[in-house]
């Protein structure tokens, strides 16, 4: 079986979902090729906007895709799939519902495919080419069992939970009482408001917080009076695991949402590994991970300041639930799961042929 896999991007939903996996598929042993964005190797024929068909090498079993939005792309999945090519699309989010404040709200919404672009071009995405582009998919990825019935009604989906790559699980982490929000307002932009005023009350007593993003937007999101704990570095995906191990306490709020309710648990996973005892939302998959052990769930604002406000009043607390988060991080590495990726792709074969 030989696999070629187009990451959609070079940050982190690309790492996580396409490139990471398929390189611990490698190493054990599977003939995957992994394309980044940069270097694509996909070759349209087009007649105006319509695809005519698809160059890509004959011995190719397997194309995975990822998010697919673009216009090119859903029609380049059944022309593959004429040919005996079995595709498998990986989403991560349902992009049908995504919050208007987020910036891949007007680039995907279909109101405005066809739009002029500012370089003079045509806007070719649409959140309905990923549903139509799944329909046809032979295989449908998932990373939460909450997306297939939106993304694999049909029956042809596969959940693959998102795991860890190494990198996070040789950190140094040193303990502290500050608290970080290791995402910003920019992608996330109704889930501080789930704390209420419990950051707000922890900074003014003292504490330290840290998030990225755009400070005035951050610090008017959680209360908070002036921006000097906010950053707006951007930090890469390789360096990301580093950075959030600096920090002594994380919080992992999720608003109550249909899109939240299709969410992974990436981010408070990320924070165990690297040792960061966490506070989070009680969302399926926050839930599904502090049944591991990993982490403390509140509800409220007032939970969330009673909690937060015991991590930092306690030294103890905060190295057991650091010891307990790297367990059950330890279970969820990559490299350990990585044959679930093989098994969806032979999978897709299997149904390809059939």
């Amino acid at each position: 079986m030989k696999v070629i896999v187009y990451p959609a991007d070079e940050h982190g939903c690309g790492y996580h979902r396409m490139i990471w996996p398929a390189e611990a598929a490698r190493a054990i042993g599977c003939d995957v090729e992994i394309v980044p964005q940069s270097k694509r190797k996909v070759e349209f024929v087009m007649q105006g906007s319509v695809v005519k068909d698809v160059k890509i090498s004959s011995d190719i079993d397997v194309v995975v895709f990822q998010r697919v939005t673009h216009s090119t792309l859903l029609q380049a999945v059944p022309l593959l799939r004429s040919r005996g090519i079995a595709v498998v699309i990986d989403v991560d989010d349902d992009l049908t519902l995504i919050h208007p404040h987020n910036p891949a709200f007007e680039r995907l919404h279909p109101r405005y495919f066809g739009a002029q672009t500012t370089d003079g071009g045509r806007h070719m995405h649409s959140w309905q080419h990923l549903t139509l582009a799944c329909m046809q998919a032979t295989l449908v990825t998932v990373s939460t069992p909450a997306l297939l019935p939106r993304y694999a009604a049909h029956g042809r989906g596969r959940v693959l939970m998102n795991y860890l790559e190494q990198r996070y699980y040789e950190q140094p982490h040193t303990d502290s009482d500050d608290i970080v929000w290791p995402a910003s307002v920019h992608s996330h932009p109704n889930d501080p408001e789930v704390v209420g005023n419990a950051i707000a009350r922890l900074v003014d007593e003292g504490a330290e917080f840290m998030s990225f993003g755009e400070p005035p937007i951050t610090a008017r999101a959680f209360g908070l009076s002036h921006e000097t704990h906010i950053y707006p570095e951007y930090i890469s995906v390789q360096d990301w695991a580093g950075e959030i191990a600096k920090y002594g306490i994380g919080i992992a709020p999720l608003a109550d949402t249909k899109f939240n309710a299709s969410k992974s648990w990436l981010k408070a996973l990320e924070l165990s590994a690297v040792g960061v005892p966490w506070v989070g939302s009680p969302r399926a998959e926050y839930t599904r991970l502090h049944a591991y052990g990993a982490g403390i769930l509140a509800s409220k604002p007032k939970d969330w300041y009673r909690a937060l406000n015991q991590l930092r009043s306690s030294e103890v607390l905060r190295k057991e639930l650091s010891d307990a988060g790297r367990e059950a991080a330890a279970q969820l590495k990559i490299r350990d799961h990585a044959w679930r990726w093989v098994e969806a792709w032979e999978d897709a074969v299997r149904i390809q042929r059939s």
